[in-house]
């Protein structure tokens, strides 16, 4: 098989939740457990950290994959969806997959999938990780998980410290459509006697799930939105050169590229987590947070607030989606359209929360819409009908996402914006990213 003969096999043959939705998510570990049994269990022999979480894990995950990537070590990520290229799910230290890799894998792997076992997209990809990371020798990985927690593919690891980032209604078709049986499922990573990290502990029916199944397992909780690590912290830089720096007790001062009050949030989760290994003998240093922590980007982290371009209009990308991530992006768009004015490209999944999103875009914004390519993608003759039900007249409705991307710089100069700001999906943002000039 050619390495694209081997996309079309696990894109076409095998369900994709990426790409289909729904159909696509299957529940469950005996699916993965049997095909980890094919592959000589490599997840047994991996020293791992697991992060779930509605919002935030793969910004957690990367971070934390870049400080330990500073230590010396040999550091696996495997985080999902990807934007542009399958490879970008499972790197070491920051480099993708082989695409020899992927086809050796699938080539040796394939015929010997039993008869009936039907295994999802995600669960060969999750089997693929985990064999990469033992063959390759990490020295540890960073696991990200796919959807929820509890029956997630990812579940079979037994890591070093479990992360919870937050908890907000996202996939309520498929985890629950309450805060607390959300809560429940993203409790579902937490083992006996690990360590566990609560990003955010302020909503109480969250608190309380996750704390009675911690004590239940004998797992330390540790919430580090109450932890007293950082001491300050200070938005810094603009445009190009935007991030926050950091005053801490254990890792000095640091500044970090990530901007805005979700990623205060994470950070604090990383050093708590980082606080937590120190504990267990893995002695991470200051010099290697700063340094992780300022070249996130080497892991291979796109699509949180990155600038992508700085003046005349500013542009930023984001690929928040859900309800969660528009609460925290709602303040920033207000600043933007008080200063200088606000555009927005929007495209969003259909099955993703279209109104709630809307009704957090400021007044009086430019609205373009547009849509990926993929049967997950609201229609952007659709969302512009929710828009205009949301009182939002666009100002464009161009399907073609990187048509509209210029249709909207053009617009954007020639009406003076000052920032253009495209999102409300990953499929959206990877496809603009994958179709722009590198």
């Amino acid at each position: 098989m050619t390495y694209q003969e081997t996309l079309d096999y696990l894109f076409t043959q095998l369900p994709v939740f990426q790409n289909i939705g729904g159909s696509a998510y299957k529940p469950g570990l005996e699916r993965v457990d049997a095909l980890l049994e094919l592959c000589g269990h490599p997840e047994r022999d991996l020293r791992t950290i697991h992060v779930a979480g509605t919002n935030g894990k793969g910004s957690t995950s990367s971070m934390l994959a870049s400080v330990l990537q500073e230590m010396g070590w040999r550091v696996g990520l495997f985080t999902s969806p990807h934007l542009i290229d399958f490879r970008e799910r499972i790197r070491i230290n920051g480099e993708m997959i082989s695409e020899e890799y992927v086809v050796s894998f699938v080539e040796e792997f394939r015929p010997r999938i039993p008869e009936g076992l039907a295994p999802s997209f995600f669960e060969l990809t999750t089997a693929m990780a985990f064999s990469y990371f033992r063959d390759q020798g990490v020295d540890i990985a960073v696991i990200e998980v796919g959807m929820g927690g509890r029956l997630d593919s990812t579940n079979v690891i037994t890591p070093l410290v479990s992360i919870i980032t937050n908890v907000s209604m996202d996939h309520v078709a498929y985890l629950g459509d309450t805060l607390g049986k959300i809560a429940h499922e993203k409790a579902g990573i937490i083992k006996p006697g690990v360590p566990v990290v609560l990003g955010r502990s302020r909503e109480e029916e969250v608190l309380e799930v996750i704390r009675a199944r911690a004590e239940e397992l004998g797992a330390p909780l540790t919430l580090a939105d109450q932890s007293d690590e950082v001491i300050e912290h200070h938005e810094t830089g603009l445009h190009h050169d935007a991030g926050v720096e950091y005053e801490t007790v254990h890792y000095g001062t640091f500044f970090s590229p990530l901007s805005g009050g979700h990623q205060v949030e994470n950070v604090k989760s990383v050093l708590t987590s980082l606080r937590l290994l120190d504990e267990q003998g893995l002695k991470v240093t200051a010099d290697a947070v700063a340094r992780g922590m300022a070249k996130v980007a080497q892991v291979g982290l796109r699509g949180r607030l990155e600038v992508l371009q700085a003046s005349a209009p500013r542009v930023l990308i984001d690929t928040g989606h859900n309800e969660g991530a528009w609460n925290y992006l709602q303040g920033m768009m207000s600043e933007w359209q008080e200063d200088g004015g606000l555009m927005v490209l929007l495209g969003m999944a259909a099955d993703k929360d279209v109104d709630s999103v809307l009704r957090r875009l400021p007044k009086g914004v430019r609205l373009v819409i547009s849509h990926a390519q993929g049967e997950r993608s609201m229609t952007a003759e659709q969302l512009a009908g929710h828009a205009l039900k949301a009182g939002i007249t666009p100002l464009l409705v161009e399907p073609d996402v990187l048509t509209a991307y210029k249709n909207a710089l053009q617009l954007a100069k020639e009406l003076g914006v000052g920032t253009l700001f495209v999102g409300g999906s990953n499929f959206l943002v990877g496809e603009l990213l994958g179709r722009l000039p590198r």
